[in-house]
């Protein structure tokens, strides 16, 4: 008996197509990607530019003005941006495990989603205009005299102080932290968290005292 797959083979006009190999795949991923960018860049950098790509690891040096959202979704590969980049809208890093530090000359006008990345520290020099999102990094200092909106430091565990000068001009999240000491200089406009951190067990008076330009609440609630 003739089977339907033998006809086929035999055929001249041979349909089957032998299937890429990943790394073949990977490849043309990736081109695709990069020129995706290029002619972002070439139109003018208008609108958002979102990037779904595992094997991305940098973005093009000429790339120096994001006009609305950067975001990068999958891209646990990408270790770096260029330096002076301006992203008039947000800038999300969620889940980038690679990141290890931000390049010199950084403004965000926006949101900074940092989550889940491995910075450790931040440029002196970074422009953050509303939420700066640090949630379970490795960070372990701030710049001095740093401004933003609002702060999230949230289980952070190497923070274990504030920079002088710190100014946040919304809340400031330091919950599952190990801050033992805030700066006499630190201002926060609204409310300050300190759920489970060695100031949980001090009275908001004292707190208080520490730091008198926190305008908001004082939330010190500790699961001990």
């Amino acid at each position: 008996m003739i089977k339907f797959l033998d006809i086929l083979k035999e055929s001249d006009d041979n349909i089957f197509i032998p299937r890429r190999t990943k790394k073949e795949k990977d490849k043309k991923l990736l081109f695709r990607t990069y020129r995706k960018i290029r002619d972002y860049i070439k139109n003018g950098s208008q609108g958002s530019l979102v990037l779904r790509d595992l094997l991305i690891e940098f973005l093009p040096k000429n790339l120096t003005q994001v006009n609305g959202d950067l975001v990068f979704i999958g891209c646990e590969n990408f270790k770096s941006l260029p330096n002076n980049l301006t992203v008039n809208g947000k800038l999300d890093l969620e889940d980038c495990t690679k990141i290890t530090s931000l390049p010199s000359g950084l403004k965000v006008k926006f949101d900074l989603d940092l989550t889940d990345t491995s910075i450790t520290e931040l440029p002196p020099d970074l422009k953050v205009g509303k939420s700066l999102i640090l949630m379970r990094t490795p960070i372990e200092k701030l710049p001095d005299n740093f401004i933003v909106g609002k702060l999230d430091l949230d289980s952070c565990k190497n923070i274990t102080s504030l920079p002088s000068g710190l100014k946040v001009k919304g809340s400031l999240d330091l919950r599952d932290t190990n801050i033992t000491e805030l700066p006499p200089d630190l201002k926060v406009g609204d409310r300050i968290i300190l759920y489970n951190t060695p100031l949980s067990n001090l009275s908001e008076d004292e707190i208080r005292k520490m730091a008198p330009n926190v305008k908001g609440s004082i939330f010190q609630w500790s699961s001990s």
